[in-house]
């Protein structure tokens, strides 16, 4: 049978394999012969996927348990573009703060998630009153973002319309002078 990594028990269809060591049916003489059978020397084997252990002959393996460790594995290097994005010092505050709000968003639905399967038995999307609360967070997320982004295309504009304004009026000067 196959070892897992994560425990868990193996696909019945990976049991090991019998060796015949002796013909079925009739020997010399007419005499039957007895079936003898040997066990096939046993493997273990894991697959490595990247990182993560997985079995992927494993009955129990679900996308849930998956997408469960790709998403605390992602933390790492979102945390990395917060870092370097506060680093910068460029992207506009709103922006960054929703940036920042979306670990809200994270931090909160884990909470609901847990909440959902123990009182209800299912997950966080099966749940309407604690999914659309959660969800909620990840919109204000995004209009921080847009609107940070907005305000900042804003003002570019406008310092390009007042300089284009102050060399106007300069060439106007120089015309006027001559």
């Amino acid at each position: 049978m196959l070892a897992t990594a994560c425990g868990a028990p193996p696909c019945p269809c990976a049991r090991s394999r019998l060796l015949p060591s002796a013909s079925l049916g009739i020997g010399y003489g007419g005499a039957r012969v007895r079936s003898t059978r040997q066990m096939a020397p046993r493997r273990a084997a894991v697959v490595r996927c990247g990182l993560l252990p997985v079995d992927p002959w494993a009955p129990t393996m679900d996308s849930q348990s998956v997408a469960s460790q790709l998403f605390a594995v992602s933390l790492f290097p979102y945390l990395g573009f917060l870092y370097f994005m506060t680093r910068s010092k460029t992207a506009p505050g709103l922006t960054l703060f929703g940036f920042y709000f979306l670990l809200a968003f994270v931090g909160a639905t884990i909470p609901a998630g847990i909440y959902a399967k123990v009182h209800y038995g299912t997950s966080l999307s099966n749940v309407d009153w604690l999914h659309g609360s959660a969800e909620s967070l990840l919109t204000l997320t995004n209009l921080f973002i847009v609107l940070g982004l907005r305000g900042a295309l804003r003002k570019l504009e406008e310092e390009d319309t007042k300089e284009s304004i102050s060399e106007a009026s300069q060439d106007s000067k120089e015309k006027s002078s001559v």
